[in-house]
């Protein structure tokens, strides 16, 4: 009866501890903001790369929307403003942008087949006008040393019961 009680609340403090790290679990595909820029402060004319992560073998598509001041023109990504690119098996793709005039730019990019937006960036160039406001940092954590501590924690606190009970049984 003892060792039952012991596997229950044991069972019971595992469910408790483990809980909040299916939550963590979940979106594990989700590709939202997985992008960097090498350089989000370039000088005008100076290339610099673009590195998202999205599906495996899926197309994206890297869309540069200049400020109203800045001529479309001045936006070089092999030629065009937009420009759609395959990722490799590792999900990574790898754009080179130039932008040939002073301003900040917003970078997305999006997975060409659904439309979701896998990163979004600003990249002001030298010489932009003062006060343009600078893109938030992404912030987050990784759940899985917590829940792996947990785990451990969990373990050892079971093998004390079990061991306990069992010297105590031979005691008796």
């Amino acid at each position: 009866m003892k060792t039952r009680r012991a596997l229950v609340t044991a069972a019971a403090a595992a469910a408790l501890v483990l809980a909040p790290s299916a939550a963590f679990g979940y979106g594990a595909e989700n590709y939202q903001d997985k992008g960097t820029v090498s350089d989000s402060t370039p000088a005008a004319g100076e290339a610099f790369k673009v590195t998202v992560k999205g599906p495996a073998k899926t197309n994206v598509t890297l869309t540069v929307t200049t400020p109203e001041s800045v001529p479309a023109d001045s936006v070089k990504i092999a030629g065009t403003k937009s420009f759609s690119k395959l990722t490799d098996a590792a999900g990574n793709a790898v754009f080179s942008v130039t932008l040939a005039q002073p301003g900040t730019f917003s970078l997305v990019v999006t997975d060409a087949a659904s439309g979701a937006v896998l990163s979004t960036q600003a990249v002001t160039v030298a010489g932009a006008a003062a006060g343009t406001p600078a893109a938030l940092s992404s912030t987050g954590s990784n759940a899985l040393p917590i829940a792996a501590g947990a785990g451990a924690l969990l373990a050892v606190g079971a093998g004390a019961i079990v061991l306990a009970r069992r010297r105590s049984e031979v005691r008796a």
